[in-house]
């Protein structure tokens, strides 16, 4: 099938079951364009989905394709030619997914059963969407069990993060209480053990030992952790570097090395 013009209507290959209930929200909904993140959502909430929107019919392989499949078998309506092909940065995308946020979870029932070697990311101030995403995708490959973030001092989980995530955020249980202060008090009383990250830190990284359930917390990507996020922890470490040049990591790449110390 050609792809549609301004004087063919769009095509459309499958009519939606869940756009109805979504279609008075869309301008809040996400656009996510990684197909690996569509994927996964359409896996554990195919509900949330408005529509998906396709640049070209017949120019799909791969991915997707199996986008395709799944969002026909969900009913989910399927827009052939009605997607932006090109970003304000002249990348190229095949298609695009309208979805809605997913919603948080509260504290308690993210740390309701705590368990030796658990272990749940903590972000305090991480300001870059992107970077959220990353820590997300390695937080997932990992098996970590959630991620803490509050929602007026670091940045938004947008759809890049979603798309950076390749499909972490869509599984990861996500909290976003109003003030992290309080929640680590709380996270600290349910059983966990919060340990935070920074290049001063006197501790090491192999210090650390998966003998307890832990939350790592990561900071801001210039000013690292606040002072009442330090001193809510009941440890500090920091990853030893060999060269006198470089003395820090990005934030994504610090929560990676130190997730990875506790989980092999």
């Amino acid at each position: 099938m050609r792809s549609s013009n301004t004087n063919r209507p769009n095509s459309r290959r499958g009519q939606s079951r869940h756009s109805d209930r979504l279609s008075d929200s869309s301008a809040i909904n996400l656009k996510l364009r990684n197909p690996h993140s569509i994927l996964a959502a359409l896996s554990v909430r195919p509900e949330d989905f408005h529509e998906i929107r396709i640049a070209r019919d017949g120019d799909h392989t791969g991915s997707w394709l199996e986008v395709l499949r799944m969002a026909e078998a969900a009913g989910i309506s399927i827009e052939v030619g009605k997607v932006d092909s090109q970003s304000s940065q002249g990348r190229s995308y095949v298609g695009e997914a309208e979805i809605k946020p997913r919603e948080p979870i509260s504290v308690a029932d993210m740390f309701s059963d705590p368990k030796v070697g658990d272990i749940w990311l903590g972000l305090d101030g991480v300001q870059d969407s992107r970077n959220i995403g990353a820590i997300a995708r390695t937080a997932q490959f990992f098996g970590v069990r959630g991620i803490v973030l509050t929602r007026d001092r670091t940045a938004p989980i947008t759809a890049i993060s979603h798309d950076v995530a390749a499909g972490g955020l869509e599984v990861l249980k996500i909290s976003q209480p109003p003030n992290l202060s309080k929640a680590l008090s709380e996270i600290r009383s349910l059983g966990v053990w919060i340990v935070g990250t920074a290049e001063d830190a006197e501790a090491n990284l192999q210090s650390l030992k998966p003998d307890r359930p832990w939350l790592i917390l990561v900071g801001n990507e210039e000013k690292g952790l606040r002072r009442l996020t330090r001193e809510a922890c009941d440890l500090m470490v920091s990853i030893p570097s060999n060269d006198q040049f470089v003395s820090s990591l990005n934030v994504s790449v610090a929560a990676g090395i130190t997730i990875s110390s506790l989980k092999i």
